[in-house]
């Protein structure tokens, strides 16, 4: 597995950006306040995403074509649920302390297939995506390494065919490498302020969730806390980096793409209405 060391082993870069205008999204969706704590994204059909929120148990049906709520569909207890992704007819919703639900609707309601339990080390996971040609479920915590470690940012991945718990790497990406790809292409970075007065790069990259482009086949990882979205290619060699409008996306939580190739985004309310925003995607 290559682990992204692009600009240190003097590779080229891709020349294309993203495929998207983020400063001029196709349509922006606010949602009741009782959403608010929308976390998690995945397409449904080629005008319908579903999402899961916080504390509840539930998937929601949400139409890109009417702006509403179509359909609501409860499968458990309250519980701390952060990622969610659709695999044929099944859906798979995450706790954030690894505990999946393997779901199916049945005579319009959904049925606990199976429950599974993440073997990861970590202990805050917020991110599910399907990665439809080697058939496995993308796993992106939110919580990092400790130690000499603590730079290091992980993508894991599950057989989506006999889904067990068991995960392996499949990303493997370094802050530091991704600051020098960054800089060596002129792509704008997050930046912070030192108790010095120095100004550095700020990226922190805490994955919120993860999707996979259908047709470039690049791997978009969003990070809420410093409203970050990233591309990278199947090496981890960066194509993209964008900060997203904190005013439109306060707390960018969930991503997922249309049929079409468009790109989803979800955001919490944060002083403001949780909001889902669709943008036309210009790669063809």
């Amino acid at each position: 597995m290559w682990c992204g060391l692009g600009a240190a082993w003097g590779f080229s870069f891709p020349r294309e950006r993203l495929p998207y205008d983020l400063f001029h999204p196709a349509a922006v969706h606010p949602l009741s306040p009782a959403y608010v704590e929308l976390s998690a994204l995945t397409d449904v059909d080629s005008s319908t995403v579903a999402f899961v929120q916080d504390e509840l148990a539930t998937i929601f049906h949400f139409s890109m074509r009417t702006g509403k709520v179509e359909r609501t569909l409860p499968f458990g207890a309250p519980g701390d649920m952060e990622g969610l992704t659709r695999v044929g007819v099944e859906y798979f919703a995450l706790r954030s302390d690894g505990l999946i639900y393997r779901l199916r609707e049945e005579s319009g309601r959904l049925i606990t297939l199976d429950t599974i339990r993440l073997n990861v080390p970590n202990r805050n996971i917020e991110g599910l995506g399907y990665d439809e040609r080697y058939q496995r479920i993308l796993i992106s915590p939110k919580d990092i390494a400790k130690g000499p470690d603590h730079d290091e940012r992980l993508l894991y991945a599950m057989d989506a065919r006999a889904p067990n718990g068991r995960t392996e790497v499949v990303l493997r990406l370094d802050l530091n490498d991704l600051v020098a790809q960054a800089k060596a292409r002129g792509v704008a970075l997050p930046l912070r302020i030192t108790p010095k007065g120095v100004t550095v790069p700020g990226l922190k990259l805490r994955y919120s969730s993860v999707a996979l482009h259908p047709f470039t086949d690049h791997y978009y990882l969003l990070s809420a806390v410093d409203r970050t979205l990233l591309v990278v290619d199947r090496k981890g060699v960066l194509v993209d980096l964008k900060q997203l409008d904190a005013t439109l996306l306060p707390k960018p939580e969930g991503i997922t793409f249309l049929p079409s190739g468009d790109l989803v985004l979800s955001s919490e309310g944060k002083g403001s209405p949780p909001v889902i925003v669709r943008y036309t995607y210009q790669g063809r």
